[in-house]
């Protein structure tokens, strides 16, 4: 009898630690990922003037002159920020119309935007005019006693907003349009 116990013990543990464990699955939590969508091209059917965003807010630097900015009727460089702290730098191009705005002063805008801007004289033929305050330089590379300096465009990316073109300051387009939004939306103060 005991060697029956001693035995079914045996079978019993064996049995017992010999069976597969299945875990219990833990449930899989999708990440929350902030998707925020700005339009590029937005059109109400109101014609702005530079005087509308001066009196809200924005502080004009320079006007430019647009004689070859194609169907440009002004231009201006300036800042905004909701405090002295979040200041940026925009440049605010008006045309007659939206769709002005759109079929001659798009290509005017690729032009300066983002990694592939082109920031020498002898890639603008057009229109050179503010070129210089496009620019923003960036240390990289070289050593810590000799950095090297590379001219990146200071415009990450830009928003046609009704008969305005808004050349947006930021690190990538993500930024440049939430900032092209921020000063849009002291228009509607």
């Amino acid at each position: 009898m005991k060697k029956i116990l001693i035995t079914s013990l045996i079978i019993i543990l064996f049995i017992s630690c010999s069976s597969e464990i299945t875990p219990t699955p833990t449930p899989v939590i999708d990440p929350v990922v902030k998707e925020i969508l700005y339009e590029k091209i937005v059109d109400n059917e109101t014609l702005y003037s530079s005087k509308d965003f001066f009196d809200a807010g924005f502080n004009e630097y320079k006007e430019y002159n647009v004689s070859k900015l194609t169907g440009a009727t002004e231009a201006w460089y300036g800042f905004w920020g909701p405090d002295e702290d979040n200041v940026k730098y925009y440049e605010l191009r008006f045309y007659p119309d939206h769709s002005t705005a759109v079929s001659e002063g798009t290509p005017f805008a690729e032009d300066v935007i983002g990694e592939n801007a082109k920031l020498n004289r002898k890639d603008q033929p057009l229109w050179r005019v503010g070129l210089p305050d496009r620019k923003r330089n960036t240390q990289e590379g070289g050593g810590p006693m000799s950095p090297r300096t590379r001219r990146l465009s200071k415009y990450a990316d830009y928003i046609i907003f009704n008969n305005v073109i808004i050349l947006c300051e930021g690190k990538d387009s993500e930024e440049a349009f939430k900032l092209g939004d921020n000063l849009i939306s002291i228009l509607k103060k």
